[in-house]
């Protein structure tokens, strides 16, 4: 199953709990709502239970748990149980981490800020030339490889550099233009 197939059926369950939560029959909504709430806990422990046996199984449990926790859709579904056995921020890092040289190829670099809750902060920076392209491309590509990394992720703030040299027109005002204004204002 590919990230697009598995989107689209999460996209369907929650097309379908929200038909079920418009149910008129007040029975039938709490029936229904119970039969999914009873599945999701049950694939819940089941996949807690997973995880735990490749925990105590020694390294090649380990190592076998942890190559399951890189997979985009294994990852998912590990985060939406709360059974991730890799940490938020630890994700995170290593999604930098893997990120760098592909970026040195593209002429940019990305530094990890922070991780808090669901939020992180990058700060990129791009010797790209042109329009401005270079920049998106590599915003984009950062940010796919974080949500890929940690779906839980709601928000991610990227950071850019101004350009220091470049001053607006408009901020250029002749010489004791400001000091006339001031004394104005005051008077």
């Amino acid at each position: 199953m590919t990230s697009g197939e598995f989107q689209a059926h999460t996209e369907q369950v929650e097309r379908l709990v929200q038909r079920v939560s418009g149910l008129a029959d007040e029975d039938a909504r709490s029936t229904s709502l119970e039969l999914l709430q009873s599945l999701m806990d049950f694939h819940g422990a089941v996949l807690s239970r997973i995880v735990e046996f490749l925990s105590d199984s020694g390294e090649a449990g380990r190592n076998s748990l942890a190559k399951l926790g890189t997979d985009p859709l294994i990852c998912g579904l590990l985060v939406l149980y709360g059974i991730h056995p890799v940490p938020l921020e630890e994700r995170v890092m290593r999604a930098v981490e893997k990120l760098r040289p592909q970026l040195i190829k593209q002429d940019g670099s990305v530094e990890l800020i922070s991780v808090s809750d669901a939020s992180v902060r990058v700060k990129i920076e791009s010797s790209g030339h042109g329009c401005g392209s270079a920049p998106d491309k590599l915003k984009l590509t950062v940010e796919q490889a974080i949500l890929e990394a940690a779906p839980e992720v709601v928000e991610i703030v990227v950071d850019t550099p101004s350009n220091a040299a470049f001053v607006p027109l408009n901020m250029i005002q002749p010489a004791g233009t400001e000091e006339k204004k001031y004394e104005e204002s005051t008077a």
